[in-house]
């Protein structure tokens, strides 16, 4: 049952696929490196690592502003274990969103409460290092260098999760992740209504069905989860109804979706509520 849950997808091949030249099918094509998915009766799936999604964004022209992110201030607000677990998904989108800009301050603010948050919900002995923030204020103007030690970090926490049989955990994060990573596509687009970055948008709905699945598997009762699966839930069958998305699925060959400025405003309003109570 053990396996490898290093959840990296290369998610900029969604982009890359998207807009393709009319392939025979009717979901974008993934490439996912297999050795580092996991597979199980309750995991068959794969899900990127924050960073990818901050870099699938970026890619798509998401510029930096910082006041599209969770104040580093608000983590001593999250005291129970879910909340705390969405909000360390939501700092790691933050983290990878303020590195890939080379917003160094901002982003070693972030690996602090990323490391604080990762204690909290019983990661210590991955965010308990020392030298992680030494070998982040080491390399504070070497961006690459920085990029590395968020993947580093990602694959250690996914590795003890799997070990210690909390996998579970990963999910929670990554739902915490993807709704950050979203809101702040959203609010971009808003700001400068650029159409490339409703392609990296919807390719991120893509995954929700993955997300509702493995956030699902959460082995106890809990009112903030049920809530968030309901959102998340709510967002993707919102998504599914939409009139050019119906008209896309009817395609025998594969139709990337084009969203209606009304479509989007009623994604990005779902979107928005659901990330205001995770970091509220």
């Amino acid at each position: 049952m053990k396996s490898n849950i290093n959840f990296l997808i290369l998610i900029s091949a969604l982009f890359i696929a998207s807009c393709g030249s009319g392939e025979n099918e009717k979901t974008p094509k993934v490439d996912v490196e297999t050795e580092n998915s996991f597979n199980s009766e309750e995991f068959d799936f794969v899900l990127p690592q924050p960073i990818s999604l901050a870099k699938a964004f970026q890619a798509s022209g998401l510029s930096y502003n910082q006041s599209f992110t969770n104040s580093a201030d608000n983590n001593k607000k999250y005291t129970t274990k879910v909340k705390q677990l969405l909000n360390l998904g939501v700092y790691s989108t933050d983290l990878a969103y303020s590195a890939i800009n080379e917003k160094e301050q901002e982003a070693r603010a972030y690996l602090k409460v990323v490391q604080e948050l990762g204690n909290s919900v019983g990661l210590k002995p991955v965010f308990s290092d020392k030298k992680m923030i030494e070998k982040f204020d080491q390399n504070l103007n070497n961006m690459e260098a920085i990029e590395d030690l968020i993947y580093d970090i990602q694959e250690k926490s996914e590795e003890y999760m799997d070990d210690n049989d909390i996998r579970y955990l990963a999910v929670v994060q990554f739902s915490g992740s993807w709704t950050e990573g979203m809101y702040i596509g959203i609010m971009d687009y808003e700001a400068k209504q650029n159409k490339n970055l409703t392609v990296t948008i919807i390719d991120q709905i893509n995954l929700l069905k993955n997300i509702i699945k493995g956030v699902k598997t959460y082995p106890t009762s809990d009112e903030t989860l049920t809530f968030v699966i309901k959102k998340l839930t709510d967002i993707l069958k919102t998504y599914e109804n939409f009139p050019s998305v119906k008209k896309a699925n009817e395609s025998s060959t594969f139709v990337f979706p084009e969203l209606s400025k009304v479509e989007l405003s009623s994604l990005g309003t779902k979107v928005k509520d659901l990330r205001n109570y995770i970091v509220n």
